[in-house]
């Protein structure tokens, strides 16, 4: 056991896959893994539900209202109007998403994470780990957010 323990740190090319996984790691430790974020533009607006919905009317979009849970902190605090388009078929990791789950009664704005076999695998920012049990699929999803309309006190 001692010489393999011993080869995988010097005889070649066991020494490399080692030293490359250590660094790996030690870049894991020091710097965390962060997932792609593709966000739309936010807009600070004292009108924020009547310039969300004239932005939707125009691009032919739909409006959602943010509720109050903090999953999508910092993007998402609540209070917040998300124009989306329909366009599951073009949809990228790190776009959010809004979409619906039994679990849930209300539509859910979250970012995709992952495709696998299955649909798009989801997560709120503020989550530590994503929503594994669940998949958006073209039936589940309802849009992609375009833009983000953030109340602000006139």
């Amino acid at each position: 056991m001692r010489n393999l323990l011993k080869s995988a740190f010097t005889s070649w090319p066991h020494c490399l896959a080692t030293y490359v996984c250590l660094i790996g790691a030690a870049w894991l430790l020091a710097f965390g893994w962060q997932p792609t974020r593709l966000d739309p533009p936010v807009y600070d607006s004292t009108t924020p539900e009547a310039d969300a919905l004239g932005m939707a009317q125009r691009i032919n979009g739909k409006v959602w209202s943010v509720s109050h849970t903090g999953s999508m902190r910092p993007l998402l605090t609540g209070g917040e109007f998300v124009v989306s388009l329909d366009k599951f078929d073009a949809m990228k990791a790190g776009e959010v998403v809004i979409y619906r789950q039994a679990y849930n009664a209300n539509p859910i704005i979250h970012r995709a994470i992952q495709r696998d076999y299955s649909g798009w695998i989801m997560s709120g920012d503020s989550a530590k780990h994503t929503e594994s049990w669940a998949r958006v699929t073209a039936s589940s999803y309802l849009g992609t957010a375009v833009a983000i309309y953030r109340p602000v006190m006139p």
